[in-house]
């Protein structure tokens, strides 16, 4: 939830967010994928965006990505955020299947 609300905070009126659920290619994983194709993430802010308490709004906490990548590493996952001016912006969760 709080990756869609940061990008339901995060694109203008009228873009679209594409949320994909798929299996990867890598065996026994799924792949959660996010994609905003409006501005880009500036490069200096990407590496921040998963630190506690950072932000680049005037309200909230800073605290969904950085709890939603803890989350996902507690099982084993992996959590990326990509974006360029050519792509968009994609945010990825890598999850193990568990039987």
């Amino acid at each position: 939830e709080a990756i869609c609300l940061r990008h339901a905070g995060a694109i203008a009126q009228g873009e679209t967010v594409t949320i994909k659920l798929e299996t990867c290619l890598v065996p026994d994983k799924v792949c959660i994928q996010i994609h905003n194709g409006g501005d880009p993430i500036p490069p200096e802010v990407l590496p921040k965006l998963t630190q506690p308490f950072y932000t680049t709004k005037a309200t909230g906490t800073g605290l969904g990505l950085a709890i939603v990548k803890r989350i996902i590493d507690a099982h084993g996952g992996e959590f990326c955020i990509q974006s360029s001016a050519a792509l968009g912006t994609t945010v990825s969760a890598i999850l193990p299947l568990v039987a």
